[in-house]
Parts: structure tokens; sequence; C-alpha cells
């Protein structure tokens, strides 16, 4: 594949060359004599004007001085041009040639929130970015509404506020983020990025000025950066001044449903829910204010969201500040984040048990348990339509489970331009998550709230009865240091020149996840820390990650990077009381019930270790990880790109053996963008992947916790076409009619495992086809308005590596006289999710020239009942949802 690759990308070049060359824009000379400093040259090209000083010696020897004119004294310059990027991170005076390298460039601008270069055009990679402007259109009502339009993106709507982290990219599965390495303002949103890569938080879509997004691998960013990095981007101190509120209402529409818990069909039996129209809030302010050479913002967003089913109610409150100082030569920005979650929210869904009869006659227990399946087959997802969003009709004291989280972040960034050409980032930052969860071990219990009989343990196991919660206690911190530089302009070999960029970064992380179960009736709350644990187990992690990498000049039109990114780790894990194997909680035997509680039924939880080896487990890698990328412009506004990469996934290793094998991925892409067609955008990329040692989920455990697979070789191969067409630039006017769409195929495949029953099955989780088009209009001048409308496709999935067609996983049979009494257990957790179509629709208006707007919004338009995801049982996605607030800026 590789050489086929560089054979295809020589050849395409070489008939490039050949073609239209483009003519690249830059500012005009300013006369002879002229007095301002050569820095305020918005973008250095070649040839420089004759009127201008020798040219530039080579790096070791100094710029030499602008000449003094005589004749015309020159006014004094600006004290502060302003940053000349949207959002920008730069607020020096001397940053101009650090800010138009982050405009516009082949490679990633070396500085504390960005990951591409705002302009694409001569971008190496695949990208989007979702600018501000994009997001006033959008007026996305949580962070995952800004993915759907972008191509490649997976979007689990695990919870109606997004928060919870759902994106895969590029055969990644979506749940929780796992796969991909997500930051805000360059800095990590993954809990432990070497421990557990979870994502539990993402900043609310209010404070955001922009998102970007990177699919594939570049040298960077990592490590996480097999399939993709996420990085979304804050209000910057270094901007005008500015005071925004703004507020919104939401009406959710939860569908009627109703649960036969019998299974017998009669309505008599039905327990029943009703069909609601829920209220959802949410509300912001947020200031920018500047004196002199510093800047202030502060931001605070709250939130009262409905959720999917009827007992989730999701509370949200974030705090963020930033304060930014600028002088000549270089800026600093300090920014904290503090984040409270409250939710009435469990990954405990619809899982739909089934028991039945069938005649023994001549049949053995297995062949039963084949014609029992039969029976019901389908019979999970047709019970799951009859529940709707009627979490209560089968769970009725599931709004006692609770989700909590705590978050608390921060990072200092120190820009210094040492001159036009040379960039040095410091970065300084630390974090705390607490993410602790409070639920019913059996949906069908209804705890009083009287606290009873506390679980008994045995020697590998402990006995609770049926109303018990359980805790998942969690915390998680970090602290690091980075270091970054770029030397621009650089003479390389034989006239050419390069770009060099490198950095080294050094990070700590920690690791506690202690499970524990509560007394009978005893209801866990927010703080909940006593109870006999199940779980206990700590990690850390020291980490250190650097790259080199140049961008070469070969041609005017034709630059490649090569570079190397280098990844070592050292893990350390101890064990208080661990699970030997996955197990859910199973009825315990009767004699034992009696001895703990006095009574016949209890419930029992199995493979236990109380008292593992104390001893610390530890073990470390390092990797190598290089990489060769390139761009191609020869063509009229048109950039060929693509590359090889070779990236590393990190694990979960909360119950993962020890040591873990290290996930690394070849990576090739080759791509297309063009803006040389009128009124016409469009991207195209092609992808391949081989992937070795591909961790996955496997199966979830009632009160221990997800285990995890490793398949030895998977292979991910796949197109993304994205495309927007505007009737602007034909028409003229007021206004502009657009279409905008996006389509992705990803075919992720098990290529060599031990079990060879899953070698040619799909990955877990990844659709084959996403696809997104939207119509609309836009007015933006005047009393400015859009309109628009957008169909969204994600296409079927499997969520086991078995990929199971329906919900019967497994069924055991017992003869009972003439008959066997057969169980299927749980037959809504594994099984094919099919695909969807969903439509949305949004209008936005500008009320004059007072700063204030309107907007109105709706998801799910045509109020489908359908399964988002099958983790742990069976989710039902959000109904129909509108959205009315308001926007006032001053």
């Amino acid at each position: 594949m590789t050489n086929k690759l560089i054979r295809v990308v020589a050849a395409t070049v070489t008939c490039l060359s050949a073609g239209a060359s483009v003519a690249i824009a830059q500012e005009a000379p300013k006369p002879a004599g002229s007095a301002l400093p050569e820095v305020e040259v918005i973008q250095k090209q070649a040839p420089k004007p004759a009127a201008k000083v020798a040219p530039k010696p080579k790096p070791v020897a100094k710029k030499p001085p602008a000449p003094t004119p005589v004749a015309a004294p020159a006014p004094e310059p600006v004290a502060d041009p302003g940053p000349a990027l949207q959002n920008s991170a730069y607020g020096a005076t001397n940053s101009v040639g650090a800010q138009q390298r982050a405009l516009r460039s082949v490679t990633s601008p070396v500085n504390s929130t960005s990951i591409v270069p705002q302009n694409l055009e001569q971008f190496s990679a695949a990208a989007t970015i979702v600018n501000a402007e994009a997001l006033a259109q959008r007026q996305p009502r949580n962070i995952n509404e800004v993915f759907t339009r972008v191509p490649g993106v997976i979007v689990l709507n695990d919870d109606a506020s997004g928060h919870n982290g759902g994106l895969g990219l590029r055969g990644a599965p979506p749940r929780r983020s796992r796969k991909l390495l997500v930051t805000e303002d360059g800095h990590t949103v993954n809990l432990a990025l070497w421990l557990d890569p979870s994502v539990h938080f993402f900043a609310p879509a209010d404070r955001v000025e922009s998102v970007e997004v990177l699919r594939g691998t570049i040298i960077t960013q990592g490590p996480n950066n097999n399939y993709g990095v996420i990085n979304v981007r804050n209000i910057s101190p270094f901007g005008p001044n500015e005071t925004v509120i703004s507020s919104a209402i939401g009406f959710t529409q939860s569908k009627a449903g109703f649960f036969d818990p019998e299974g017998n069909g009669d309505p008599d039996d039905f327990v029943r829910g009703n069909s609601e129209i829920d209220l959802s809030a949410k509300w912001h302010v947020h200031t920018r204010q500047s004196v002199d050479n510093v800047g202030i913002v502060f931001s605070y967003t709250g939130e009262n969201v409905q959720g999917a089913w009827d007992t989730e109610r999701l509370r949200f409150h974030d705090f963020y500040g930033a304060l930014g100082f600028k002088g000549s030569s270089s800026d600093l920005t300090i920014t904290a984040t503090h984040t409270r979650q409250r939710d009435n929210y469990d990954e405990q869904n619809f899982l739909g048990d089934f028991e039945g009869e069938v005649d023994a006659a001549g049949i053995s227990a297995e062949e039963a348990a084949e014609q029992f399946a039969e029976q019901i087959r389908g019979g999970a997802e047709q019970a799951f339509f009859n529940v709707a969003h009627c979490k209560t009709c089968f769970a009725p004291a599931a709004g006692l489970n609770t989700y909590v989280g705590e978050i608390y972040r921060g990072q200092a960034v120190h820009n210094a331009y040492l001159d036009d050409d040379t960039t040095i980032m410091t970065r300084f930052y630390a974090g705390l998550h607490r993410r602790d969860r409070y639920q019913l071990l059996d949906y069908d219990s209804n705890p009083s709230g009287i606290p009873g009989d506390g679980p008994v343990q045995e020697d590998n196991s402990v006995l609770f009865l049926e109303d018990t919660l359980f805790g998942r206690l969690r915390t998680f911190r970090h602290v690091g240091g980075e270091v970054r530089g770029e030397w621009a302009d650089r003479p390389f070999l034989a006239g050419m020149t390069q770009t060099l960029q490198a950095g080294i970064r050094y990070e700590y992380q920690d690791l506690t996840n202690r499970s524990i179960l509560g007394r009978e009736d005893e209801i866990l709350v927010n703080g909940a820390e006593d109870g006999v644990t199940i779980f206990d187990r700590e990690l850390s992690a020291n980490s250190v990650s650097a790259f080199l990498q140049t961008n070469v000049k070969v041609a005017s039109d034709f630059n490649v990077v090569p570079g190397v990114r280098f990844e070592w780790f050292d893990i350390k894990r101890t064990n208080h009381v661990t699970a030997e194997e996955e197990s859910d909680a199973e009825e315990g035997e009767v004699d034992d019930c009696q001895d703990a509680f006095g009574v016949d039924e209890c419930l029992e939880l199995g493979g236990l270790n109380f008292s593992p080896n104390p001893a610390q487990e530890s073990f470390s890698s390092f990797n190598a990880l290089p990489g060769i990328s390139f761009a191609y412009t020869g063509l009229k506004r048109t950039t060929i790109f693509g590359g090889y990469n070779r990236g590393l996934t990190t694990a979960v290793l909360r119950n993962e053996q020890f040591p873990s094998e290290d996930e690394i991925g070849d990576n090739f892409s080759l791509g297309l963008r063009s803006t040389a067609i009128k009124g016409l955008d469009f991207e195209v990329a092609g992808f391949h992947q081989r992937i070795k040692n591909f961790q996955y989920a496997d199966n979830f455990g009632d009160a221990t916790d997800r285990s995890f697979g490793r398949a030895d070789r998977v292979e991910i191969s796949g197109v993304e076409l994205a495309g927007r067409l505007n009737s602007h630039p034909f028409t003229g006017g007021p206004f502009n009619v657009f279409a905008e769409g996006n389509y992705s195929y990803t075919r992720g495949i098990f290529k060599a495992d031990d079990d060879a029953d899953i070698v040619g099955n799909y990955i877990p989780e990844v659709p084959v086809h996403l696809a997104a088009l939207t119509l609309g209009v836009e007015k933006r001048t005047g009393w400015r308005w859009d309109a628009s409308m957008t169909w969204t496709y994600r296409g079927a999935l499997f969520t086991d590596d078995e990929n199971t067609p329906y919900g019967v996983y497994e069924v055991e049979c017992e003869l009972d006289g003439d008959e066997y009494d057969c169980e299927a257990d749980e037959p809504g957790e594994d099984g094919r999710v099919p695909d969807v179509w969903l439509l949305s629709a949004r209008f936005n208006m500008d009320i004059g020239n007072t700063g204030a707007s309107i907007f109105v919004a709706g998801d799910n338009l045509l109020d489908k009942l359908y399964i988002t995801d099958r983790e742990d049982g069976l989710k039902p996605g959000q109904g129909r949802t509108v959205w009315t607030g308001f926007k006032y800026k001053f």
C-alpha cells in the first residue's frame, strides 16, 4: 500500500506540475523610505522589494535593523495593531509573523489554542473548521450538534447535553470518544490520557468560538492520534470588548409507552407511561474587556435539560475565566474552568429479559435453547419500541440513579516571539475531574430510602438484597508542562527553505477507581463513600512526548513534511480489591441468603479478591512514530495533500490485563480540497489504516465495570466527501441560497484474531455510512437572518464483535417435567442498531443593529422513535425537541 500510494502521489505531482500555477496574494510593498518596522508586513513572501534591506542571512546571523529615513520622519507605529486572526491566540505587537503562519500554512501552528491553520487552503491533512460565524448560524444547543455537519464524525447522542463524549472518526468507536485526542485550547479533555482516555466533559457551546476537527494522524498532536484530533477554542482575551447574554427554553416530546412484565401480551398486565412535553432551559453570560495591555474574559453557562428517558434530567453549571497580558514581543494567557454536573442519569438501559417454556419431547437443552431463541428473535427490539421513552415503566426507581461531575482545569501559556520567524511557546497545565455515579444494581428494585441490612462479605463474594444501590467513584488528576518552538524560513539543501517545529512535554496522571455497595433501601447520593468495597484500584502514569518535523519547500507549489514523534510512558498499578472476572450479580443460594439476612432470596456478586497482592505492578513502553506528508498547490485554488503517519492509541487500563499491548496504527491518506469552481468549496479524502492490538469494548458487568477485548489486527478503509455550494457568487445581492453536504464511508473489519469467529466481522459501534445534507438561505444586510434544514443519516451498526443481528445473545434452558424452562439473558445488551434519518431546522434573525437576535430551532422534527445505542441495553434517541431563545450583545 505504501509503495502504491507513493507512486500515485508522484504521478499526480508530475502531471499537476505542468498545469496552472496560482499567484500567491501578498501585501503591496511599502515605498522606499518608509520607517514602519519590517515586522508590520502582513505576509512575507519572495521576491522582496529591491528597496528593502539586503536578503536575510543564514539563521546564525541576526537581521539587520530597518534603515531610519532622514528626509521624512515616519509616524510612530501603532502600539497594538490587533490580532489578524479570528479569536486570536496572539496578543503581542511583534506576533504578526506567527499570526500569518497560523492563518495559512502547510502544518499546524505553534500556539496554545489551535491545531490547524485558520485557512486550510495549503494544509497537508484533512480537516474542518467550524468558525464563529458558522456557530452563530447553526445555534447548536450542545457541542455534539456542531459535529453532525462535519464529515467523518460519528455522533453518539448518549445524553441530551452532549457533555459525556460520544464522538468517533475513521473507524474509532464513538463511545466516550476514547480513541480520539480531545482538547480544549490545546489542553487535553480526556480523563487520563494514558490510563483511561474516556471523555466525560465537553465545554458548553455558548463559550466556544470555533471548533477544529483534524481527521487522521499528524506528528504534532498525540498520543491517541490514529483516528483524529478534536479541539474546541474558547473566547480569547485578545479581542474586542463585548458582553453577551443569552437564554433559551426547550420543549421535548416524550412518547408514551408500556411494558409487559409477564410477557403474555395481556393489556391488563401492562405498566403504562404518559406522553409528556418536558421543559428544558439554558442560560449564558460572558464578557470580554481590555484595558491597555490586559484583557479579561468571564463566562457562566447553566442548563437544566430533559434527557431521552423520562427519568433523565441533566443539570450543568460552567464557569470559565481568562486573563491575557500582551507586550511587544511576548504574551501570556492564564485560563481556569470549574464545572459542576448533577444529573439524574445512568448507563442502565432496556435489557428486555425473556422467560418461557419449550416442549421437551425428544430434544436436548441446547436444542431447546435454539428453539426459544428463534421464538423470541426480535422480541427485545419490539418490546423496546413498546416502551418508547418510558423508563419508569420497567425501572420504576431509575430516577434515583445519579451522575456527579466536579471539574477543575487551568493552564498558563506564554508565547515568546524572538523574531518574525521564531516562536517559543511554553505551557503549564493541571486538572482534576471527579466523576461519581450511583445507581441500582437491579432495575426492577424500588428502594424505600430507609437504610436496612448491609451487604455481607464472604470469601470471594458479597451477598446483598435486591433494593441496593452501588456507587462507582473515580477521580482523575493530571499536571504537566510543554515547550514548542518554530523556526521559519530557514535554508535547506539546494536553495530550498524549511520551517522547523519541535516540542517536548511531560505529564503526570493518576486515577483512583473504587466501587461500593450501600445498605438495603439506602439512597446513595453525592459524597456517599461508605459501604462494602467491591473494587478498588489505583493507577498512575509518567509520560514524555516529543516531536520533530520540518516543512521543506521543495518548490513554490510543493511542500514535503517529514518528521517523527516519540512517546514514552511508565504506568504503575496498585490493587486493593479486584474483580478477577467481569461478572453480573446472580441469585444467591437459599442457605446463604438465610444465614446472611434471614430471607430465601438475595443477590450474590462473585469473582472478587479482597486480598490481592498489594505490591505495585508496573510496565513502560517507548515508541518512535515516523511520518511524512505533502501538499501540492500547483492548481488554481486547489490543494492535493496526503501522506503516511504511524500513530498510537492509548488504552483503557481500568480492567485491562497488565501489562497492556500498545495499539499502533499505520495510517495512509490522500485528499484534495478546492475553491476553484465558482461558488463551490469541496474536499475529498481517502484513507487506509492498519491497526495492531486494537482495543474495543467487549461487555458490561453490572457491579464491576465494562471489560475490553483486543483484536490482533483490524483494517479500516474509507472516503470522506464534503462540499458547499453558494448562490451569491452568481446572483449577487443581499441573499445567499446554499446547499451543504457531507458523506462518509468507513469499512472497519477484524482481520486477525485468536477468536476466528470474529475475523471478517465489522468493528463494533462503527456505522459504514454517514451523511448530512443542509439546504438554507441567508440575508446578510439590513435585518440579517438565515434559515436552514438538515437531514442527517447514521447507518446501521453492531455493538458486539460477533455482529449479532438481533438481541438474542444467550439462552439457558432447564428441564422441568415435560418442558424446558428457558431464559434469555439480557437480549437488549448486544445486537444491531438500525440506521436512521433525522430532520432538524433552525431560524435566526438579528433585530436591526440593536445587538439583539432571536432564534428557533428543532431537532428530530418528525419525532422518530429510534435506537441511539445498545450500551448496557437499548436506549432511545431524543424525542422531538424545539428550542427558542434570544441573544443580546453589547
